[in-house]
């Protein structure tokens, strides 16, 4: 839970910081400008098909560029990958957590520690300081602050913190059988081959009087007021643009 552990938020920041905020912008743009419907789950399932293996490998480069770089402090400007391969030199490969209880692993290894207050349109996941409005003096230590635990305060905030799971949102195949998914599939190599471009969708150049953007705005803080402007590479994020316009326009077609 990133709630409870202030490691796992600081790597939530890097993670957005490095790839998440700029796929999240990505969409924004997809829902501003080309036609997303974040709440057609035929949507979601084009946005699944067409960019999940690219997010993938975006998380698999971050991951190896995570386990390589240097460590400062106790970890004496080692990778991850560094003491990985020291420790088996020194100690040797063992199994982990041999014959240890699962009570005490939840213990040393759960989420067990001091929450982190947020506010409710934040979820933890990548928001650094510089997405958030500046609070007032003793509001922003309030939200920010750390607070010890009691067991007191456990059964007063039971029901704030332990609440239902919420739902992610779900996607749908739009299409029946296989045989029309393969159409689809093949239909959408086609057209991408062929470089046509669907009109209607704000992507044809003709739309553009001014250009297409190179970058996109996140906005947050309370009521979406604060924008943060982030860079998205037209030779990257352009084409990813195109090939949402051209499998959607051929989904509404098919379907």
């Amino acid at each position: 839970s990133s709630t409870h552990n202030t490691r796992i938020e600081r790597l939530w920041v890097e993670v957005g910081s490095q790839f998440g905020r700029a796929w999240r912008a990505f969409f924004f743009r997809l829902e501003g400008l080309h036609g997303l419907d974040r709440k057609n789950r035929h949507h979601l399932w084009l946005l699944h098909t067409l960019f999940l293996d690219e997010i993938n490998n975006d998380c698999k480069e971050f991951q190896e560029n995570w386990n390589a770089h240097p460590i400062s402090g106790e970890g004496h400007d080692c990778s991850p990958n560094d003491l990985i391969f020291l420790g088996r030199l020194e100690h040797g490969a063992y199994e982990d957590c041999p014959d240890v209880h699962v009570d005490l692993l939840n213990r040393c290894y759960g989420v067990h520690g001091k929450p982190i207050e947020r506010q409710t349109h934040q979820t933890g996941a990548g928001h650094p300081a510089d997405e958030e409005e500046t609070l007032g003096t003793e509001e922003g230590k309030e939200w920010h602050g750390i607070h010890g635990e009691t067991d007191t305060d456990n059964e007063e905030w039971a029901g704030i913190f332990n609440q239902e799971a919420i739902e992610a949102p779900k996607h749908a195949d739009p299409f029946q059988s296989g045989y029309y998914r393969s159409a689809f599939t093949t239909a959408l190599e086609q057209l991408k081959e062929s470089g046509q471009i669907p009109t209607g969708y704000g992507i044809h150049h003709t739309e553009w009087d001014a250009g297409y953007p190179s970058f996109g705005v996140i906005r947050s803080g309370r009521r979406g007021r604060k924008e943060l402007r982030i860079a998205l590479p037209d030779s990257i994020w352009r084409p990813r643009s195109l090939r949402w316009v051209q499998g959607l326009y051929l989904m509404n077609q098919l379907i």
